[in-house]
């Protein structure tokens, strides 16, 4: 009983010191503004991002859980409705792709069918996608991949808004693609990301932003492999079992 006891301990000793792997999800915001279609090393910056950007997804496994939402294109991709109204188009933000597996190859055809349009109103789209594009448990954690070439023109202030949310949440991380801005833009995407941990990458060439896309996308950590043999290694020493 004695040598069951020990056995049963040390299973559990050894289980609740491995590291789990941590599960993701990933959003990526794309700038749609009007701005993505001005020339950016030989073609338009939203092409150049939407191409680079396809080029990485094609190595990103279908298992991990991944969406893409815009900024820029219209809710009704209408623009007469826009012209009615002017204030929708600090409202053009929308979850085109939901975060979920098997997404890859949705995501790269939605890319290539949106017509850079409106401006961005980052703020905005930042609240709806941490308040409604990723699962309310906490313990997942929730990268936001942002590709955009500048800061929020609707007058919001994400800097501000990321700082408050950061306050009580520890399970976001964005990371920024940031298309030749400014400095004074520069400063609030820095914040942005700084406030979660994140990264920020202002790229001057389409060889960076394909460089970004992958520093970026990376899969979720490798789960634990159960070990099959009869040898179990714990820190500096090897526990052998005998019937």
């Amino acid at each position: 009983m004695k040598r069951i006891a020990f056995i049963i301990v040390l299973y559990i000793l050894l289980f609740i010191n491995l590291p789990v792997s941590a599960q993701t999800e990933t959003l990526i915001i794309f700038d749609a503004s009007v701005s993505m279609l001005e020339q950016f090393d030989g073609m338009p910056k939203y092409i150049n991002a939407v191409n680079q950007a396809k080029e990485v997804l094609k190595t990103f496994p279908n298992s991990e859980k991944i969406g893409l939402r815009t900024i820029g294109v219209s809710v009704d991709s209408a623009l007469i409705a826009l012209i009615q109204n002017p204030s929708e188009l600090c409202k053009s933000t929308r979850l085109v792709v939901p975060i979920t597996q098997n997404s890859i190859n949705k995501i790269s055809s939605t890319l290539d069918n949106i017509f850079p349009l409106g401006t961005t109103p980052l703020e905005y789209a930042l609240r709806l996608a941490v308040n409604y594009d990723f699962v309310s448990d906490r313990t997942t954690k929730k990268h936001i991949i942002l590709v955009t070439d500048g800061a929020d023109s609707c007058n919001g202030d994400p800097c501000k808004y990321i700082r408050e949310l950061m306050s009580t949440r520890k399970d976001i991380v964005i990371d920024i693609i940031a298309i030749g801005v400014n400095a004074e833009d520069f400063k609030q995407l820095n914040c942005i990301s700084s406030m979660t941990s994140g990264s920020l990458v202002n790229v001057q060439t389409s060889s960076e932003i394909n460089s970004a896309f992958k520093t970026f996308l990376k899969p979720s950590a490798t789960p634990i492999n159960v070990i099959k043999n009869n040898s179990t290694k714990y820190k500096n020493f090897a526990f052998m079992f005998y019937d």
